[in-house]
């Protein structure tokens, strides 16, 4: 085969791929020179422990490196499997690693594009949780990075842990009960917004999960756009510009 040959063969990333100097990279334990196979294993042998590894490596505890932009092709190229889990395993990824780096947002412009198809597609099938983590990575693929680990959070504890902006008392937003709790203290109710009344991303959120009949997450994020008054100083204040910090 010739050369043309082989290259016309290759898809736009996997001569990405390999134009990258990974061992001029570093990710979370060092040179990235051990990426490329791992990616590679990964397309045959898609496998937990390998997705692991590849989320250690690129985004230790929320913490993202040069080799993670660097794979972001790669990781639209694996979104692409038929297998769904696995698949929504590189969105997430992808996700996680574009609200860190948001010039992906035109650098790689062509896989955020595609994993941004991709989270579309997988979002109406998927469980509650992951139906989290995948609305904040398409979230992030169209530019609104900031609500990156918020959404998983509220689903997964159905509650959000705060300070409060006035008077510094550590509260507790609680999805289920409906209520804002001082620690070891009283409690206040809890405000959620009005689904009409919400604009921009914030509408687009809850109308994805309530119209793929998704109410767990549609009611989190209600209490998240909402309000709360404060029981120990009676401060009024939006949950999510505490949430956010």
């Amino acid at each position: 085969m010739s050369r043309t040959s082989r290259l016309a063969r290759l898809t736009w990333c996997d001569v990405i791929t390999r134009m990258t100097d990974w061992s001029q990279l570093t990710h979370a334990y060092g040179t990235a020179e051990d990426i490329p196979a791992l990616l590679d294993r990964l397309a045959t042998d898609p496998d937990d422990a390998g997705w692991s590894d590849l989320w250690s490596a690129l985004c230790h505890q929320g913490t993202t490196y040069p080799a993670s932009y660097a794979a972001l092709p790669r990781l639209a190229d694996l979104a692409g499997r038929p297998e769904p889990i696995y698949a929504g395993q590189a969105v997430a990824l992808a996700g996680a690693i574009v609200a860190d780096f948001e010039e992906a947002l035109t650098e790689h412009a062509e896989a955020v594009e595609r994993l941004r198809h991709k989270a579309i597609e997988l979002l109406p099938s998927a469980d509650e949780e992951t139906y989290a983590y995948l609305l904040e990575a398409l979230l992030a693929f169209e530019g609104s990075a900031r609500w990156q680990d918020v959404l998983a959070w509220g689903v997964a504890a159905e509650e959000y842990e705060v300070e409060c902006g006035s008077c510094s008392a550590n509260l507790v937003i609680s999805v289920v009960d409906g209520t804002c709790t001082e620690e070891g203290g009283e409690s206040t109710p809890a405000r959620p917004a009005d689904p009409l009344e919400l604009e921009g991303v914030e509408r687009r959120a809850h109308d994805l999960a309530s119209g793929h009949g998704n109410p767990r997450v549609a009611r989190v994020l209600l209490h998240l756009f909402g309000r709360a008054t404060c029981p120990a100083c009676n401060a009024d204040f939006a949950v999510a510009e505490r949430v956010l910090g």
